[in-house]
Formats: structure tokens, sequence, C-alpha cells
């Protein structure tokens, strides 16, 4: 879109299609005028037919759509539309957006359920409307300058749209090197930035204006039993899941045998048909959840496919990296990559459980945050401030993990002071985290504080509880900013369509009203959720350590891939960038070999020096492996 009369080059956005059709490989389209030009690759769930492709136009061509994703609730409010005296081509929910916002304009918006990017062009008012869900499930990136808005739901799309390359944004290093992504709005590019979620961003003559539709609140505590809370939650997490299973084409589920995926697949089973579920397994990769899988398949008699992966990671790396598009350190990225190519070959849409960790405390700093309440609650002020100077002593004893260690550094977060300044979720400090590892004159051109994203958004909490903000930080940071974008990308990589019934926003502000003792009964971490996932999953599935997707990087790190990231990390490349500190990395891959873990930071510094050769230098596609890369 340009805001004046220049024309827009229509090649531009078939250039933009063009690289990233695997989000849809079905149909593809294009709607050209003077100064807009819409392209979109449809992958199709609801209505094959070719009426429901996009972009889709109203009767009177007024307004146009764009939209990828999937609004659950778009049966309910064709019902309200159809009262209202529209009427419908189609059995779309494409469709059901045009139609509301013809009827409500932009109060549509938080009336939508479901995981959506929309773009939708006003033509009357000559209005852009760029549209994200409530929890960030589906990405835009959008540049606005020099009078013209260009937009894509993957940054590599956008940058066959833009004039030229922009500069790589020096502030977003640091960001990256501590948070593991580029956090929040900003992004790797100058001048390229993402919507924010549950936000409507609004371009026209008069520029640009943002406005957020919905925001999780912790602040009001309902007092209920237990029961009446399970009572409560099991219709709600029922729904949320048949909602989902509304689709034209084939549907099953992750499985993993945890308890998120476990209830889910429950649910699934409960509304009838046989559930079609798929795990994987690497055996080489220390990964094997097929004997809790098969438990909870068997005990729900689903249509199961446990799969043995090998990972090729010196092969698949440089893939993760185009996919991605910026830097993105979760390793986790390559088992969700390879389960949702499993996943593809039978279906094309994968019900998961994300969200039961962020609603439902599975994480250790919630644990950390309840123990936080529970400390405060029963030790006087003045103790408290007694006992603060033990933290970094104990901190400091033993170099490893310990009793008295984590109680240091307990006491040091949590025991005296607000801890807005640590951003726990993703480790111990900004300053430790970098350690060095800048080069001190790139350091000096640097301006941003590394604590503002996780402070900005720990300040904004509502709750009173620390475990509130806890749970607040996490839907606000590392869900829209890590785990959605790791599982968009990786299950669209393969025109996978991923659903999160429990991340339906109705369940999230429920249990946002549950108070902390509640939550964590004894301290137990998603307590409610196996309380209710135990009527209908075997126990043995429900309490058993936490195990997440993790891949064994530090044994890949001092095995196979040691003689690809020692060259690439040490070569004279990363040097002549003068961004990172050369003598401080080369100590790391010594330490590391000898037995140290550095596995975290070195893997973040692996894929941003091959993001920097495929998207800056580009002589790295996605094609090669690293054993090619100079």
């Amino acid at each position: 879109m340009t805001r004046g009369s220049t024309p827009v080059d229509p090649g531009r956005v078939l250039a933009m299609r063009d690289e990233q059709r695997h989000r849809g490989p079905d149909s593809e389209g294009l709607h050209a005028e003077e100064t807009v030009a819409l392209g979109f690759n449809r992958l199709a769930i609801i209505d094959l037919s070719p009426a429901a492709n996009q972009p889709m136009r109203s009767d009177d061509g007024s307004v146009v759509l764009i939209f990828n994703g999937e609004i659950y609730n778009f049966q309910d409010l064709r019902t309200r539309l159809e009262g209202l005296g529209r009427t419908f081509r189609t059995r779309s929910d494409t469709e059901v957006i045009l139609e509301g916002y013809r009827q409500w304009g932009t109060d549509l918006f938080p009336l939508l359920h479901g995981m959506f990017a929309i773009a939708l062009w006003d033509k009357g008012a000559r209005r852009l409307h760029l549209v994200r869900d409530r929890f960030g499930k589906k990405p835009i990136f959008y540049s606005d300058r020099n009078g013209e808005v260009v937009f894509a739901s993957e940054l590599h799309a956008l940058l066959r749209g833009l004039p030229s390359r922009p500069e790589v944004d020096p502030e977003a290093i640091p960001l990256y090197l501590v948070y593991r992504v580029v956090p929040g709005t900003t992004s790797i590019f100058r001048g390229v930035r993402k919507v924010p979620p549950a936000t409507c961003l609004t371009f026209d003559a008069q520029g640009a204006r943002a406005w957020r539709y919905w925001r999780p609140s912790f602040a009001i505590k309902r007092p209920r039993s237990e029961p009446e809370i399970l009572e409560e939650l099991e219709p709600l997490l029922r729904d949320a899941v048949r909602r989902r299973l509304i689709s034209d084409v084939p549907l099953g589920a992750f499985l993993s045998g945890g308890v998120d995926s476990s209830i889910v697949t429950a649910f699934m089973a409960a509304e009838g048909g046989r559930v079609r579920t798929f795990t994987i397994s690497m055996p080489s990769a220390g990964i094997n959840e097929g004997p809790y899988a098969r438990l909870v398949a068997r005990h729900l008699g689903t249509d199961h496919h446990d799969r043995i992966i090998e990972p090729h990671t010196s092969e698949i790396l440089p893939r993760l990296v185009w996919h991605y598009g910026e830097p993105f350190a979760d390793s986790s990225a390559v088992p969700s990559y390879y389960v949702s190519e499993a996943a593809r070959r039978d279906v094309t849409v994968a019900l998961n459980g994300d969200g039961g960790d962020e609603s439902f405390t599975g994480y250790h700093w919630h644990l950390a945050a309840r123990c936080a309440d529970v400390y405060r609650g029963l030790v006087p002020g003045p103790l408290r401030h007694a006992l603060a100077p033990l933290g970094p002593r104990l901190g400091r004893a033993g170099a490893g993990p310990g009793p008295a260690r984590a109680l240091g550094k307990f006491l040091v977060r949590w025991g005296n002071r607000d801890p807005r300044r640590a951003p726990w979720i993703w480790g111990a400090s900004p300053e430790e985290d970098l350690d060095g590892l800048l080069d001190p004159r790139f350091a000096k051109t640097l301006s941003l504080r590394l604590d503002q994203t996780a402070e900005e958004a720990y300040a904004s909490a509502d709750g009173a509880e620390e475990l509130d903000r806890a749970l607040f930080l996490g839907l606000e940071t590392y869900l829209p900013d890590d785990l959605l974008v790791k599982m968009d990308i990786a299950s669209m990589a393969h025109s996978l369509e991923a659903r999160s019934p429990l991340l339906d926003h109705r369940v999230v502000e429920l249990m946002a009203t549950v108070p902390g003792a509640l939550k964590m009964k004894r301290l137990e971490p998603k307590h409610l959720l196996k309380r209710l996932a135990s009527r209908y999953v075997p126990p043995s599935v429900l309490y058993r350590p936490k195990q997440g997707f993790a891949i064994p990087v530090a044994e890949w790190l001092r095995g196979p891939l040691r003689p690809a990231s020692e060259r690439i990390l040490t070569g004279p490349r990363i040097r002549e960038r003068g961004i990172l500190n050369t003598e401080r990395i080369g100590a790391l891959l010594r330490e590391h070999a000898a037995g140290a873990d550095h596995q975290a930071i070195l893997w973040t510094l692996l894929w941003l020096e091959l993001w920097f050769r495929m998207f800056v230098d580009g002589d790295l596609t996605r094609d090669q492996t690293l054993d090619e890369v100079a």
C-alpha cells in the first residue's frame, strides 16, 4: 500500500507470495489496484471451493480481505450476521470476517475467537487494517517507510517486497543474545517491525495508529473450591477442543504422552471418531516419548503413528535459519520441524498442547514465583531483609547446581526486592548472559537497556501475586516471542495447520481468576489440569518429570557439529563483522569441548552467524549443509 498516488508494482507482491508458498500450496491469488496490491497463498481447510479463495472481495468491491488462520466461532458470528440481513456465498470463516467488518467495522475484531493474521483493505476509507490474534499465534511483519506499507507473514518474504535490503539493527543483537529470540515488536532489521498480539494497526493518509483490543488480567480472584473450578473448567476445555475440530480436511493431534497433549486428545476422542495421533522419537538425540504416548493412545483408542526420526542437524539447520527468517535459538525448533513433517504425511491440521504451561503453571519460574508468594507470606519483612545478604554468598557456593546455590539465587531474585529487573524466564541477568560476548567497540555504540523488555511487561501486570506476574510475563513475552513462533514456522514449513485448544482465551481468562494457592496446590505444577486429566488418562503419564522437547545440543557441539561450529565461529568473517568478541567465543568452544556446558550460548551464536551469511552476506542457501559452509 502507498499513501499517495504512487502505483504499486504487483510484481513485488508476486515475488513475496511465491517466497512463502509453503504456507498455502492449495491456491494463490492477487488483488491489485493502483496504490494497493494484496497477494495470498491458501491452505484450504474450511470450504475447499474456489469461491472461498483469497483475496476475497465484498459484493460491492469496497472491502478486500486476506487472512491466515482460523476463526473458531465463525458459525456463531455468521448466524448473528444473517439475523441482521447479511447474506453469504461460501461456508468459509473468511467471508464471516468480511461481512462482519462491513456490519460492525473494527468492533468486529474483539468478537473473533481464534488464531489469525488479517489484512483488510477498506477501499472507501482508503484505510488498511493489520490485525493479529490475542496471543500472537499468527505473525505479521511490516515496514512503514517512505509513504509505503509492506507486510508479510514471514520476514524473508517481506524482504522480497522491499525496494532494498534494510540494515541490520545493532540494538537487536544483544537482545537476541539475551533472549535467544528478537523479542517484542522489534526485528533484526531496522525499519521492520511486528504487529503486536491482540492489536489492530491501521494505516491511512494520516499515518499509522494502533489499538489493543484485549489484554489478560489477573486482578480479580473469584473464591471457589477446587471441585467448583474443575466443574467450570471442563466444559470450557471441551468446547475449545470441539470448535477446533471443524475442518474439511484430515485432522489429527500431536501426542507426547504429557499432560497437555493427553487431555486435548482425550477430549478429541470424546467427540467421536477415531483420532489420528502422532509422536516422534529420536533415539540418537535422547528423545523417546513413545512409551508414554503409546500408553495414552491405547487407553483412548487412537490411530497412533509413532515415527522414528534420525535428525540430520548439519542439513536441517540452514533450512531452519531460512524458514525462521531472523535469529531464533530455541533448539526445540528441530524436533518441532520433524514432528510437523511426520504429521503432514497423513493430516493437514494437528491439535497440540501448547498453552498448558502458560495458564496452568508448568514452568520452573512459576514454581519460583509461587515459592516467593509463600515466603513473603510467612517470613516478616525485617527477617527477609536480614536473610537477603545470604543470597550472593550461597549463589557462589559451588560451581554447579545444588540446593545451596538454588536457595542463593532465590534469595537474590525474590527474597527482599522487587524482581522486575530480573528477566528470570530467560536467564540469570542480561549482564551474565552476555558475559563479554560483544566486541567492546561495538558495545559502546549501543544504547538499549537489555532488561527493558521484561521490565515493561512485568510492570504492566495487574495481579497482586508474584505468580500472577510470572504468568502474565510469560503470556506477554515468552509465548508470542518464542513458543508460538517456533510452532507456527515449524508447522507451516510443511503446510500443516497447528491448533492450540489450551490457548483459548476463555480458558486463560478463567484461570487468571484462580488464586495461586489453588493453581499450585502443595507447590504441584499444573495441579488443576492434572486433576482434570486424571479422569481420562492414566495417572502414570501425569505425575512424571516434565520432559519437554529438548535435544542434545551439548553432545552435538562436542561431536558431529564440532568441526563445523568451530570453523564457523572462529573464522575470519565473524571477526570482520566487529560485533562479537572472538577471543571469548574461542574460550567458550574450548571449555565446552573439555566438558563445560555452554550449549545454549554456542547454539545461539552459531544460528546468528548462519543468519548473517544467509540474509546479509547472501552466500548461504537453505539447501547447503554446515559441512559445506566455509
